[in-house]
């Protein structure tokens, strides 16, 4: 029963962590905004959300067919509180199924992610006041692409304090996250060791699927080798960058060899739907939003709230917290600006 969340993850979720989790299982349940929107005006939290039946999903205004793939789902959730018998058996062929297996190594991402954005979006990143995000829910249902069978999704990374809040949010997607002090000895090694540890576990002992590995280390060369032989598709995602632009300083962050071991999709062409800036504007050239904590002081995830208004609006997220209850929205032209500010006035 790898492929779901267990009965007690479940039951830690909030009203919240439920939304959060049928956004990123939105095509795998055939979801739309619309239904969404009803579990959390129906106010379900996790333990509320096991009790669900098709029927009941129906007369709470689910359509047919996401009423039936949801309560599905549930009884495969429930169903894990049976005990299971298992027997040792001769290994066999494996035959491929189409759930989705998602390893992130954040070793390099956010360092090598930031120069790329940067460059994009003409910010320098390496500036005190500037700090440089992923919104990992985002970035799992950007490298999907429409997958909707999601068997699991382990983040490996480092716990800067100002990184805290986002492996917390992390975690209520149902995300498995693995840290290491960012101060640890060979903690590269560390990670990497624990990560193919893992990644091969999967492999060897689960019904192949698809992998898809967000990471550039050629460590990981054998790692797409051993999917492939275990009948496995394997999927590579990382920044790539501009390495034959004359004005880029960088080069690319990808392994050539792990590159060409299994199909590639460059994170850059993706970026304004998972990544965000913060700090300020210090070319007082932006067309700015000044939001004030009437509106703010609700706000569970704060960041996480303004980058969904964001992606709403097609935008790369740029924005500058003053304090705790007020923050500064950046955009490019007027435009940009009255669209926002017709969106916040919809929504909040």
């Amino acid at each position: 029963m790898s492929d779901i969340l267990s009965v007690k993850v479940f039951e830690t979720f909030d009203i919240i962590s439920i939304r959060k989790f049928l956004e990123l299982n939105k095509n795998r349940f055939f979801l739309n905004d619309f239904e969404i929107s009803k579990f959390e005006d129906n106010v379900v939290d996790g333990k509320v959300f096991l009790d669900y039946t098709e029927e009941k999903l129906v007369q709470d205004g689910i359509r047919r067919g996401p009423a039936h793939y949801i309560a599905e789902y549930i009884a495969r959730v429930n169903n894990q509180k049976q005990p299971i018998t298992t027997t040792v058996a001769a290994r066999s062929p494996k035959s491929p199924n189409n759930f989705v297996t998602i390893f992130i190594d954040t070793s390099n991402l956010i360092i090598e992610g930031s120069k790329v954005i940067g460059y994009l979006e003409e910010v320098n990143i390496s500036d005190y006041r500037m700090d440089f995000y992923i919104d990992y829910g985002l970035l799992v249902t950007t490298i999907l692409k429409g997958q909707k069978l999601i068997n699991k999704v382990i983040i490996f990374g480092s716990v800067p304090p100002n990184n805290d809040t986002l492996w917390v949010q992390a975690r209520d997607y149902g995300f498995r996250v693995i840290t290491y002090p960012r101060n640890t000895s060979n903690k590269e090694k560390k990670v990497d060791a624990e990560f193919i540890c893992i990644a091969m576990r999967t492999i060897f002992t689960e019904s192949p699927g698809t992998i898809l590995l967000v990471a550039n280390n050629s460590g990981y060369c054998r790692l797409i080798e051993a999917a492939h032989e275990e009948n496995w598709n394997a999927e590579l995602w990382f920044w790539y960058g501009f390495p034959n632009r004359e004005d880029y300083p960088f080069t690319t962050p990808i392994s050539k060899e792990l590159r060409n071991l299994s199909l590639y999709d460059s994170l850059d062409k993706y970026y304004k739907q998972f990544t965000y800036i913060t700090g300020p504007d210090l070319t007082n050239k932006k067309h700015t939003l000044k939001i004030h904590s009437s509106i703010i002081k609700d706000w569970h995830y704060k960041n996480e709230t303004l980058m969904r208004c964001f992606c709403t609006l097609k935008l790369f997220g740029r924005w500058h917290w003053v304090d705790d209850t007020v923050v500064h929205l950046y955009f490019e032209n007027k435009n940009q600006l009255e669209s926002a500010k017709l969106l916040f006035k919809r929504e909040y």
